[in-house]
């Protein structure tokens, strides 16, 4: 049995341009960072770049973790001239049925290439990618900036997830494995949830989106990192 149960999941329906917000009031390590969600696909074969995304609207400077309309994983950015980072999968996600365990670990203070981002599926690290640019050594890139950061959208021109995520976990300033965050079923052999013990940093959260009973920051939006950083929830329903 799971070690962490999860109670609850959220519906992002992209016919409703459903998504969360949120504005650090200030910068935080945009060097090194993990992001790790469980995702629940709604709908196939469309732009969904939005799961994590940031675009500061002075400068251009975007990055977002999302999917391609041919189902691919890509991690993507550019800092209003030039790609700042360019990795998508060769592999693709088109289960609705299942849940996918995604962890984006960035440390762009490695000195091999390859190792400045990282990407994990239900436990296991993606190796084969079709575009592989990744960033130049200390860049910092657009997620952690001062500037709006958005759940369920892509920044720039909207390309809502249509689908469900739960357990999202944010760790500024720290890049780690998805065993922070999972666990194999010692039964059962399924990848599955294990509650993160570790520290977030200053900008850092944790939604679970346990508390249904209103559709706003304090409830539906409510980080249980400790530091406060909710995120401001648009156009759900709680019926």
């Amino acid at each position: 049995f799971p070690s962490h149960d999860i109670e609850r999941s959220l519906r992002f329906n992209s016919a409703d341009s459903a998504y969360l917000n949120r504005t650090p009031a200030s910068a935080g390590n945009q060097k090194t960072w993990t992001w790790s969600g469980w995702v629940k696909l709604g709908l196939l074969s469309v732009n969904q770049y939005g799961m994590f995304s940031s675009r500061d609207g002075t400068t251009g400077n975007r990055l977002t973790i999302g999917l391609q309309s041919d189902n691919t994983l890509i991690v993507y950015g550019n800092n209003g001239s030039v790609d700042t980072i360019a990795v998508f999968t060769q592999q693709v996600f088109r289960d609705p049925s299942a849940w996918y365990h995604i962890v984006i670990a960035l440390d762009t203070t490695q000195a091999t290439a390859s190792n400045r981002c990282k990407v994990y599926v239900n436990g296991s690290q993606v190796t084969s990618f079709s575009t592989a640019t990744y960033p130049t050594q200390n860049a910092d890139l657009a997620i952690n900036q001062a500037s709006e950061h958005n759940i369920g959208k892509y920044a720039l021109t909207g390309n809502f997830v249509d689908g469900y995520m739960t357990e999202i976990n944010f760790i500024n300033g720290q890049a780690l494995t998805p065993s922070s965050f999972g666990e194999t079923n010692a039964q059962t052999g399924v990848w599955q949830p294990k509650a993160y013990s570790g520290s977030y940093g200053t900008n850092g959260f944790y939604l679970n989106f346990s508390d249904n009973s209103n559709t706003t920051a304090a409830t539906l939006g409510k980080d249980y990192s400790g530091n406060g950083n909710n995120w401001t929830p648009n156009n759900f329903a709680l019926s």
